[in-house]
């Protein structure tokens, strides 16, 4: 009796090390395929939480949504029930409104004010989120400024008239380009290449990494670089799993989070050149900015303060407004 209970002690401890070598599962769902920086982003998340927490947790990627859309999953978090997410900005606004500052069109027109503007803006605005959500940023990652794709040149806001456009499904997306004197077309993501095919839409906004990866150029011959918006997309972690975790833990999270996002804003910029470059190999024009691209942003500016209430209050927009400012100077 002794010698079996001995041999099963000794059997025990020998699983341990396998058995317990993860004490915390995070599981990371996004939307986007493996080839997309939002996955990139995701797997360097993967080996930094690894890495800073010496094993103890473990990120389990979910890419393609499929753990459900990117609205349901971040309801999840809210609950606790899944862990963490990387999603479009647009689809936190429902669940988080002060996120809609980061949509504002024309706060930013480089990428560099951007990223300075964003790391500016997660602390305070964490403060919202964790209330209105139940989640916290770990970071804001970007994909590029959304450029638009024609069927025919567009160098300035008269080129505009006239032709269908699909726009996201968010009011300042819509608002925005009523503002250019056209009326635009909410679309779902999935009927957008089919409606270019078939000349129902004329163009539709993205960045250059979709308008690769989704063969725009077989659809489309122009593309003019607007800066009303970057795709923004923060990193998330559901706040009730956030503060389950130990301190070790949370601070191992929060620094992967920063160095995840730093190096998909890298991957980002690197797959945006190469997009450029596919896509006139494959017969597109680029046109770069309009011609008038003072108008565009005169007009879409003009509209900030019909948004506050949308993004958080007005008190919020005023104090997120200036802080974006502050980092232009």
């Amino acid at each position: 009796m002794l010698k079996k209970t001995l041999v099963a002690s000794a059997l025990c401890l020998m699983m341990a090390p396998a058995a317990f070598a993860q004490d915390y599962t995070i599981r990371l769902s996004h939307g986007d395929n493996e080839s997309n920086p939002t996955h990139l982003t995701a797997v360097k998340f993967q080996e930094l939480v690894k890495e800073y927490t010496d094993g103890k947790a473990e990120v389990q990627i979910f890419p393609s949504n499929s753990l459900g859309t990117e609205t349901e999953v971040a309801q999840a978090l809210r609950m606790g029930s899944i862990e963490a997410e990387i999603l479009y900005t647009g689809n936190l606004v429902p669940l988080a409104p002060s996120a809609g500052v980061l949509m504002l069109p024309y706060a930013y027109t480089s990428t560099e004010q951007a990223h300075k503007a964003m790391d500016a803006l997660i602390d305070p605005l964490n403060e919202r989120l964790t209330k209105e959500a139940g989640v916290r940023a770990l970071g804001l990652m970007e994909k590029g400024f959304r450029v638009l794709t024609t069927n025919r040149p567009v160098t300035t806001l008269e080129d505009l008239k006239g032709l269908k456009i699909r726009v996201s499904p968010n009011d300042i997306a819509i608002k925005t380009f009523r503002a250019w004197g056209i009326e635009p077309l909410p679309m779902d993501w999935a009927e957008v290449f089919p409606a270019l095919q078939q000349r129902v839409i004329d163009g539709q906004e993205n960045p250059y990494t979709t308008a690769i990866s989704s063969r725009f150029f077989e659809v489309q011959s122009d593309i003019t670089e607007i800066h009303y918006m970057m795709w923004t997309g923060p990193l998330l972690i559901s706040e009730r799993a956030f503060q389950k975790y130990p301190e070790d833990i949370q601070q191992a999270l929060l620094r992967a989070g920063r160095e995840a996002v730093d190096y998909g804003r890298q991957v980002s910029a690197e797959l945006t050149e190469q997009s450029k470059a596919e896509l006139v190999k494959n017969g597109m024009t680029l046109h770069g900015a309009p011609k008038d691209e003072e108008k565009w942003e005169a007009a879409a500016a003009a509209l900030w303060p019909e948004f506050y209430d949308q993004i958080g209050g007005e008190e919020w927009a005023t104090q997120a407004i200036e802080i974006i400012k502050a980092t232009g100077k």
